[in-house]
């Protein structure tokens, strides 16, 4: 399912819930069970060493350290540990109270989140192991706030995980940008060689640089065109296409309206100071 971390902390911070147990798994290799289920109530994967492939209600996910799995209640469940080494994990069942498809939809849903390697996720993971080991109401207590503890921990991390790749793929976009500013971009070609669409793309692009993607390469292509109105005698057509511009009359005006200058005038400005 489509997964937002905001609304994931909304609804963590929200819902009522109890844990049931934490468990520790280890399988050997080739280890493979097809046609199960999941418990009757949620369940957090944490992977811990080697590889697993499982699928919730159909759908697969590749199950490795540094990444965490969700799956809801009774869910179809599919497994098998892929390579040669043992598939480790523990998982973290708890039951939520009062929630539906509607009110609660990430309760019924299965998603992964990917926070990366984290000692402390695993650190507060194994206190909450020994503490659901503990019967009685304060270490029922202290299991439900280590249980936030990690969720919030988990999110954070998965959060700036998001934003680190958004900012590597802005910056790898900007060096194409840098490249390819003489060709036909737009900005639905550039989302797409992301794998984003024109909405996602541009506000990432905004996000880590004040501008938007358009605003970007225009930018870049008159920054250009000055250089070579500047440093050339190319008639002003052959400048227009150079910075991508097939039209030189809409190079023109588009040139004016970013820095105030006709193109003309301003290579007369430069030939009259280099003279």
């Amino acid at each position: 399912m489509k997964m937002d971390l905001n609304e994931l902390a909304h609804y963590f911070a929200k819902i009522n819930f109890r844990m049931i147990d934490v468990a520790r798994v280890v399988v050997p290799p080739g280890g493979r069970c097809f046609g199960s289920s999941t418990p009757p109530f949620s369940g957090l994967v944490f992977p811990l060493r080697g590889r697993a492939r499982m699928f919730f209600n159909g759908v697969p996910y590749e199950m490795e350290p540094g990444k965490i799995f969700y799956a809801g209640p009774n869910m179809a469940l599919d497994k098998e540990i892929l390579g040669k080494t043992e598939w480790e994990f523990m998982v973290v069942h708890y039951q939520v109270e009062g929630c539906d498809e509607d009110t609660c939809p990430y309760t019924l849903g299965h998603y992964q989140l990917e926070p990366g390697h984290n000692t402390r996720v695993n650190e507060l993971l194994y206190r909450l192991y020994q503490v659901c080991a503990t019967p009685g109401s304060l270490p029922e207590l202290r299991a439900k706030s280590l249980f936030l503890n990690i969720i919030e921990e988990i999110l954070t991390c998965a959060s700036n995980q998001r934003n680190e790749r958004g900012r590597e793929l802005v910056e790898h976009a900007m060096e194409y940008i840098k490249h390819h500013y003489m060709e036909p971009l737009t900005i639905t070609k550039l989302a797409g060689q992301y794998g984003l669409n024109s909405k996602q793309f541009s506000y990432l692009f905004q996000k880590h640089t004040g501008l938007g993607p358009n605003d970007y390469l225009i930018e870049h292509r008159m920054s250009r065109a000055k250089e070579l109105l500047g440093t050339t005698a190319c008639p002003m057509a052959e400048i227009a296409a150079c910075v991508g511009y097939a039209d030189p009359y809409y190079f023109s005006r588009l040139f004016k309206k970013r820095t105030g200058f006709c193109p003309s005038l301003l290579r007369s400005y430069f030939n009259k100071n280099a003279g």
